[in-house]
């Protein structure tokens, strides 16, 4: 078995890997990184797309499956494995897809056509994320996604007990030592002096995930905020009525009892507006924010802000706050999960177990 970084090969910038056995090849994730606007895409050759058996899809963000529409146009013909709700948020249409949840619960080995054998669980990042341990010629690699026991929100499953042959690790916040507690008493502190001093706070958060997470510390620190959501984020959380299996029942009951209201349309209120655009790509999320800081209002970035966006220039012209909510593993948190199973070789990136070349013989 060999394992090829067509990713970013040293870098977390995007997610992609192509496994190549004796029986068959298959890839694991297609990340797009909008950063690098002539290097945005998969690393892999027309000869690895289309001879791909399956593609494994971790989640729907863009850095993990961005890049689909790309591998369709390239060629790929084989079937994407996920669960349903990461098939739900995609905006490709998949042709007969293999669904995680119909395949087996989790923990429970299943086996593919072509010999290859799964064991998957939720991973806790976001709604239908999932971690991966893949067996097939007698070797074992195992991907955790963007697995997060500290979820707030997302249920996951104990990544305890497993052996691979290598595991390829989520560390994305590297060395840091902020705890998530102290993450949340910063943000949380900064929200409710904004509004003390009158002035309007504007989240732009993902479409999925991390937005439901700081909205349960809103809640639960700041009673009585008057919370505002554009009409995706009012959706997703009416949604997660339908998604029982990837919501803890204690944030269920929790997100049951906050009222959103949609996004006045003729006059700037006071409160908290989640605004499911990250980046600010999109003209109505641009004019938001505008209105927004004309009246004194106040931008907090919470993840990832990419270059030349418009994210990134209110954050360099000191009209946007960097405040991180964390939903990621620190290289603490990682080997901490490494301890409790028997991985023989670990990669993960900004770490002191980052990539040392492109591609890994198993």
């Amino acid at each position: 078995m060999k394992l090829y970084l067509t990713g970013e090969p040293f870098t977390q910038q995007r997610h992609c890997y192509y496994i190549e056995t004796e029986q068959l090849s298959f890839i694991v994730d297609c990340g797009y990184q909008r950063c690098y606007a002539d290097d945005a895409l998969p690393h892999l050759t027309s000869e690895q797309i289309k001879s791909s058996r399956y593609l494994f899809l971790s989640h729907s963000h863009e850095n993990q499956a961005g890049a689909l529409s790309f591998l369709f146009q390239c060629g790929f013909s084989g079937q994407v494995v996920l669960t349903t709700e990461t098939a739900r948020q995609l905006t490709v249409p998949l042709d007969n897809p293999i669904f995680l949840e119909a395949l087996s619960l989790p923990y429970a080995e299943a086996e593919l056509p072509g010999g290859l054998k799964i064991i998957w669980g939720r991973s806790g990042h976001c709604s239908g994320s999932a971690w991966f341990k893949l067996t097939a010629d007698g070797r074992s690699i195992f991907f955790s996604g963007d697995y997060y026991s500290g979820a707030r929100v997302h249920a996951f499953d104990p990544i305890e007990g497993l052996s691979a042959d290598l595991a390829v690790l989520d560390c994305d916040y590297g060395m840091s030592k902020e705890s998530n507690k102290a993450q949340i008493d910063t943000l949380t502190s900064a929200i409710s002096e904004a509004l003390a001093d009158n002035r309007p706070v504007v989240l732009p958060v993902p479409r999925f995930g991390r937005g439901e997470g700081i909205l349960t510390c809103i809640s639960e620190r700041l009673p009585g905020t008057d919370i505002f959501g554009d009409r995706h984020f009012i959706s997703e959380l009416r949604h997660l009525d339908a998604t029982a299996l990837w919501v803890l029942p204690e944030a269920q009951d929790l997100l049951n009892n906050v009222f959103v209201r949609p996004f006045p349309k003729d006059f700037v209120a006071l409160g908290v507006y989640f605004l499911s655009d990250p980046q600010l790509d999109t003209p109505a999320a641009r004019q938001l924010v505008r209105q927004l800081l004309i009246c004194g209002g106040r931008v907090i970035l919470t993840g990832t802000v990419e270059p030349n966006t418009y994210a990134s220039l209110l954050l360099h012209s000191g009209k946007a706050q960097f405040l991180r909510y964390g939903v990621h593993c620190t290289q603490q948190e990682m080997l901490q999960i490494a301890a409790k199973n028997d991985f023989k070789k670990i990669i993960a990136y900004r770490s002191d177990f980052a990539p040392d070349r492109p591609v890994y013989t198993i």
